[in-house]
């Protein structure tokens, strides 16, 4: 089930493209803004300009590339935060004109698009979702399962709440097949579009290796170096790079002391990673387990990690104390551990042999102490 807050999945890996970047204007009126900041962020969410405005409207000029297909988010502190949060203080956009006019209003602790004008790719961008033959049922399911959410987290758990919700998810997750089906069949007649291009990345960057390059091959080569594509290809490069039998990528991280501990230093057992976090329900629901198998085979060459990628130093700690995890505890604010293990979703359990060799991954529930058990017996 999902919790229907943003309809843009981040992507994580930094393009550089040989084209000259032109000077931009993304201007508009964004009501409620007031004379608060307001930023322009890549699609990693880093810093490209910001701008204080002035009575609601701003102005922000940069210099970007306008022809690689790429999108950008404008951010507006006030709302709220970066990352997880009941708020949605991002717009997401395309800047590929050299002029760009934003029409939105805050309400809610949300930015909310009235229009965009001058970016032809958000206009096809936008198309493709409202033309798909699901999508009309797929928003009343999102109302739904929102509403279903908010009535079991914020007003009563009851089994009553907790029924409604379960079924409303299922709903939502079986529309949204449908949806990412639906999807894939528009790309025979689309093959040059770099909107869906990026789509297509974004509703299945979960597929693996062999999947996603029969999708790529699927687009006319004179796309290849638009956005969605080179990322599509990395995703490759990357889940080739972290398969079963491949040598566990490397990383180095602090600890609750502030210590930095780099995973090559801990080889010579069995390792159990956890790529987890504070705000995930299920990661905390499988700690449990976690504890389980580890109590029983700690001492038969079992070691475990719990890796967050909280971006609250405070949430992370206080998590940990709370679940009172006496195992190792690192902390990857950036999510670089996402980008070398290829994960999009947490939990994310994986196991590596004293040398250092994935053995398995996406472990769940029993399937932990299955596998443990299969190595270490």
């Amino acid at each position: 089930m999902k919790l229907i807050l943003f309809t843009i999945l981040f992507l994580t890996t930094v393009i550089s493209l040989s084209a000259t970047p032109e000077k931009v204007k993304i201007h508009g009126i964004v009501k409620g803004l007031g004379n608060n900041e307001i930023v322009l962020l890549n699609s990693t969410q880093k810093e490209i300009a910001k701008v204080n405005a002035q009575n609601d409207k701003f102005e922000i000029t940069a210099n970007l590339e306008t022809g690689d297909g790429s999108y950008y988010f404008l951010y507006v502190p006030s709302v709220g935060p970066l990352g997880p949060s009941m708020s949605i203080p991002t717009l997401f956009l395309f800047v590929d004109s050299p002029d760009i006019e934003i029409s939105a209003v805050i309400k809610d602790k949300q930015v909310s698009k009235n229009y965009i004008k001058g970016s032809p790719m958000m206009a096809e961008y936008e198309n493709i979702f409202r033309n798909l033959p699901v999508r009309e049922e797929l928003e009343k399911a999102s109302v739904a399962y929102n509403k279903a959410f908010d009535q079991y987290n914020r007003v009563s758990q009851t089994q009553e709440n907790l029924d409604v919700l379960k079924t409303a998810g299922d709903k939502l997750d079986s529309l949204q097949k449908s949806e990412s089906q639906q999807l894939l069949t528009l790309i025979p007649q689309m093959r040059k579009s770099k909107a869906l291009a990026l789509i297509i990345y974004q509703y299945n960057d979960y597929r693996s290796a062999p999947e996603l390059e029969e999708l790529l091959k699927q687009f006319d080569p004179s796309i290849r170096n638009c956005y969605g594509l080179i990322q599509m290809q990395e995703k490759i490069n990357l889940e080739k790079g972290c398969e079963i039998g491949q040598p566990s990528p490397d990383f180095e991280l602090k600890d609750l002391n502030g210590q930095l501990t780099k995973l090559s230093s801990l080889r010579g057992k069995y390792t159990l990673i956890d790529f987890w976090a504070s705000w995930c329900g299920p990661c905390r629901k499988e700690i449990p387990n976690l504890k389980k198998v580890y109590a029983e085979y700690k001492d038969k060459g079992l070691q475990l990690i719990g890796v967050s990628i909280d971006n609250s130093e405070a949430a992370w700690q206080k998590a940990v104390k709370e679940e009172q995890l006496d195992y190792l505890q690192l902390n990857d604010p950036k999510n670089i551990t996402g980008k070398l293990y290829n994960f999009n979703g947490i939990p994310f359990i994986i196991l590596i042999s004293p040398e250092g060799i994935i053995l398995e991954k996406g472990l769940r529930g029993t399937e932990v102490g299955e596998k443990v058990t299969k190595y270490l017996n």
